[in-house]
């Protein structure tokens, strides 16, 4: 007899009598308030348009309900003496206990699509990753297989539904309280299911769910053939019996305790944020000596197994790298010799040599290698004194986040005060005049040219309406012009002055991996005439055809008309200026390469609003920046990082966002539940 035959119809009946019993919705409504609850203090509190911190919660909320559900599918059946009647029908052992079983599921199932409704609030108020979380669904669903199967076999070997329930919660906290125990770490099921909340489910991840939901179904099924009259009678019926399951056990245990190379990874954020990109894989074919990359996140939190699965990949790349994930509240030692602060910090090490960066991303780590592997640091100098805005600001037109994505690939930001300078510093290796609104001053002038003439570079941005700056700029063949661009087929929200740029006419790396630039009340940038043949001046960005520079922008409505000095698209509104010289001693591309060349380079955009910290972290413009300062330090096969983490999506909840959220997450849905359980229950009274 086939040993699965009758196990959809045993799953059809147990599914039935879950939906017409009110009790099952009453465990429905606690399950979902439960969720509901969690899913909005995890949502409220780090306002990100995912549900990667929610499911490894749900394992605790499936502890407490998943008992309950499974603990009579066998037990009462045996408390009742009904299961001997099933026995004795053409029924088997296994397809009793796998109907059973799959009518758990199907119910829990039925439980976890009426959280889909938390994506949709997501997708609300924000912009998930969509294929993490259906991957995360996946694995819910795994674990919900994984709990149900033990609950069917304690149900199996116990007598009573109260000792069933009890045995199967006693199981599943082990399950949850090994992931603390380093030898029995293999057994937790915790890291599985984050691995597929994080969005790389791995070989391993399926292997112990799969492993795990087999062992306990077997067990269950053995049982009841030992119980089945005639089994335990014949000689040895009952050792035959129990041979399979004691093995089934053994090598459950063994496959999850033994660690096995299964390092098959799928990676389905949108970032690729556990695999290492073409860009890091030559970022770590320049590292020749032994490097040390130490991340500092919460023992056994999620955090930090995220950084133990992208640390693995860069071991597996290069072998000179060795990694480590430390507690920073454990390892406060390490943590101070090596400059670290607090969790969510890295530290890379190559020699002597250290950078401290975050976050425990790819591109952090990467960038952070290859600026160690390079001669010297980075220092970026902005300009004070004159109306320019300032690295520190926090106002929306300040540059503070500049400041922090400046820092955050390694380069050194300070201000500097032009006003009380006679020279630039020796330790300025990059100037960055952002936005000045008053003029410079004839010496203040002299000092910048002088600086640039000994192979400077800067960082030129400039409003419209601000003060000349042909004294600095036309000997490098870049001239800002007046008046404001307009564009109103790349106009944001009908303001043909803040302008979408995608253009960029130069295959030049200030633009690399660029798709679009956001900015506000841009002008126009034109090349002057220059006789040094050393000198290349390249377009950056520019607008589109239909765009036209505005000289008079004060008249409304703006139309362009060339006859009054307007001038028509595509407007330049960033240029590149690069002066190459042959010199006994330059600069130095990797350590042991010889000097040979020396640089000057100018970059100049036409408008500084996109620089702001209103505007940074929009489109591309974080990148953009970072690009701009590799580009001028010669750097710019560096990964450019980004000002914030890539799979950070923000939700952005208003008040009333907020009770809208809690009304339907905690209240709607459990109580939607409840009216089907009344209704079910009120049905039933009128037969």
């Amino acid at each position: 007899m086939n040993p699965l035959r009758g196990t959809l119809r045993i799953a059809r009946r147990e599914l039935r009598a879950y939906l017409v019993a009110p009790w099952a919705y009453g465990v429905a409504a606690i399950f979902l308030v439960l969720t509901g609850t969690i899913f909005f203090v995890v949502a409220d509190g780090s306002r990100e348009a995912s549900l990667r911190f929610w499911f490894p919660n749900l394992a605790f909320v499936l502890i407490v309900t998943a008992p309950i559900v499974t603990s009579r599918l066998v037990a009462e059946e045996w408390r009742s003496r009904h299961l001997d009647i099933l026995l004795a029908r053409p029924v088997a052992p296994a397809a009793l206990v796998v109907g059973k079983w799959l009518a758990a599921v199907g119910f829990f199932v039925l439980l976890l699509s009426a959280t889909v409704v938390y994506p949709v609030f997501l997708a609300a108020w924000g912009e998930p990753d969509w294929p993490p979380i259906v991957a995360s669904y996946l694995g819910a669903v795994l674990l919900v297989g994984v709990f149900c199967a033990v609950g069917t076999m304690t149900s199996a070997v116990t007598p009573t539904a109260v000792a069933a329930g009890l045995g199967a919660f006693a199981v599943l906290v082990v399950g949850q309280l090994a992931n603390n125990v380093p030898a029995f770490r293999g057994l937790s099921f915790q890291p599985h299911l984050e691995s597929f909340a994080r969005g790389a489910p791995g070989l391993e991840d399926t292997v112990y769910f799969a492993s795990a939901m087999i062992a306990p179904l077997v067990v269950a099924s053995a049982w009841q053939t030992i119980r089945r009259r005639g089994a335990s009678p014949l000689r040895g019926g009952k050792a035959r019996a129990a041979a399979l399951p004691a093995i089934v056990l053994a090598a459950t245990f063994a496959l999850n305790l033994i660690p096995i190379p299964a390092t098959a990874r799928v990676d389905l954020t949108s970032s690729r944020r556990y695999t290492l990109s073409s860009d890091s894989r030559k970022v770590l074919s320049n590292v020749k000596e032994k490097a040390v990359v130490t991340a500092f996140a919460p023992e056994n939190s999620p955090q930090a197994r995220d950084a133990e699965v992208l640390l693995a990949q860069f071991r597996r790349v290069n072998a000179n790298i060795r990694t480590r994930v430390l507690d920073f509240a454990k390892a406060q030692g390490e943590a101070l010799r090596l400059g670290a602060e607090d969790d969510g910090e890295v530290v890379v090490e190559i020699g002597d040599r250290k950078e401290v960066v975050a976050p425990v991303i790819e591109q952090t780590i990467s960038s952070a290698l290859i600026r160690l592997v390079r001669r010297a640091p980075q220092t970026l100098c902005g300009l004070e004194g004159n109306g320019e805005r300032r690295l520190d600001s926090e106002a929306p037109q300040g540059l503070q986040l500049a400041r922090i994505t400046a820092e955050r690939n390694g380069i050194v930001t300070r201000g500097l005060d032009l006003t009380v300078t006679s020279a630039i510093p020796p330790d300025c290796t990059l100037l960055m005049m952002p936005a000045p609104t008053v003029a410079l001053l004839p010496n203040e002038i002299q000092v910048i040219n002088d600086w640039m003439a000994n192979h400077g570079k800067m960082l030129i941005l400039s409003e419209p309406g601000g003060p000349n700056l042909d004294a600095i700029t036309t000997r490098w063949g870049l001239r800002f012009l007046p008046g404001l661009v307009f564009d109103p087929p790349r106009a944001v929200a009908g303001d043909p002055t803040a302008l979408l740029i995608n253009a960029f006419p130069t295959e030049s790396p200030v633009a690399k991996d660029i798709a679009r630039v956001g900015l506000v009340s841009a002008g126009g940038i034109t090349t002057a005439a220059s006789e040094d043949t050393g000198l290349s001046v390249a377009k950056v960005m520019q607008s589109s055809d239909e765009s036209w520079l505005e000289v008079n922008p004060a008249v409304t409505p703006a139309t362009y008309e060339e006859d009054k000095g307007d001038r028509g698209g595509p407007v330049v509104i960033g240029g590149a200026a690069d002066r190459s010289e042959a010199r006994p001693t330059g600069e130095t591309r990797l350590p042991g390469d010889k000097a040979s060349i020396a640089r000057t380079r100018l970059l100049a955009f036409a408008d500084a609003d996109w620089v702001s910290n209103a505007y940074l972290d929009s489109s591309s413009n974080d990148r953009l920046l970072i690009n701009s300062l590799n580009w001028l330090a010669s750097e710019e096969d560096l990964v450019a990082i980004p000002g914030l983490d890539p799979d950070l999506r923000r939700l952005t909840l208003t008040p009333a966002d907020r009770r809208l959220m809690g009304i339907g997450s905690i209240g709607a849905i459990p109580a939607a539940v409840l009216l089907i359980g009344a209704g079910v229950w009120l049905r039933r009274r009128r037969r």
